[in-house]
């Protein structure tokens, strides 16, 4: 693909060989430019969106890259078992609609304090059980003022949600039952994060460490637990001086 005008690099690539045989609707990506667009529709089983095929074929799950400002991602998968695993770095609009059971959604926003990623728009849609969700948002405070949505209407469902930045809003909504939440937000000038759903018998703990102490939480959830399977919240804020977790 000639990228010249954006100085960018797509690249996608289906591969068969007598040694790696990948599955159906596979795609690999490395991004470099700003100013990208990139939309992806996968309709069927086994999609997955990643980096480098060798490594996944090894069973070494590879993330893509999109590396740049002002890029515009976005993928639309559905069916069972799709996996998506991604690295972005720089400012970026993102909408990711995830719709079947058993998928696996992991990426990051500059983990590694690359070139930062302030003022990014995330919009995040899972619908459907067992999937497992993981996302580790920015480095040393690095992804600041960024709003993320996140939609997750499905049972069984496990998320692991790291942040690390400054004036951002995190929005979620939970339709679940049999879930398990855990949301952990540091920086410097703190976090707004706004949970609301519903469903039973769920997990959910949520730690809030700015250096201002300056974090905001507003929970909104309705459901109960049974005598044998109880639903619990556990809240921790602190200043970043002071670590600690739920049942310490």
């Amino acid at each position: 693909m000639n990228a010249s005008k954006t100085g960018s690099i797509f690249a996608m690539m289906f591969v068969v060989g007598s040694v790696y045989v990948y599955a159906d609707n596979e795609i690999y990506i490395d991004q470099v430019g700003g100013t990208s667009a990139i939309e992806i529709i996968q309709d069927g089983s086994g999609n997955l969106v990643g980096g480098d095929a060798m490594q996944i074929a090894a069973g070494a799950p590879s993330k893509f890259i999109l590396n740049g400002d002002g890029m515009d991602f976005n993928v639309n998968m559905s069916g069972s078992t799709n996996k998506l695993f991604g690295s972005i770095y720089g400012t970026s609009t993102v909408d990711i609609d995830l719709d079947g059971s058993g998928n696996n959604l992991e990426f990051d926003v500059d983990k590694d304090n690359t070139y930062g990623a302030t003022g990014g728009n995330y919009l995040i849609s899972v619908t459907g059980g067992n999937n497992d969700l993981d996302f580790d948002f920015g480095s040393n405070d690095t992804a600041n003022d960024t709003d993320f949505d996140f939609i997750l209407d499905g049972d069984f469902n496990a998320a692991d949600i790291n942040i690390d930045a400054s004036s951002l809003t995190f929005n979620m909504d939970v339709i679940s039952d049999n879930s398990n939440l855990v949301y952990t937000g540091t920086g410097y000038d703190g976090h707004s994060f706004d949970l609301e759903g519903s469903g039973n018998y769920w997990d959910i703990e949520i730690v809030q460490e700015s250096t201002l102490q300056s974090d905001i939480l507003e929970i909104d959830y309705e459901g109960s637990g049974t005598s044998n399977s109880n639903a619990t919240i556990c809240i921790h804020q602190s200043d970043s001086g002071t670590s600690s977790t739920c049942g310490q």
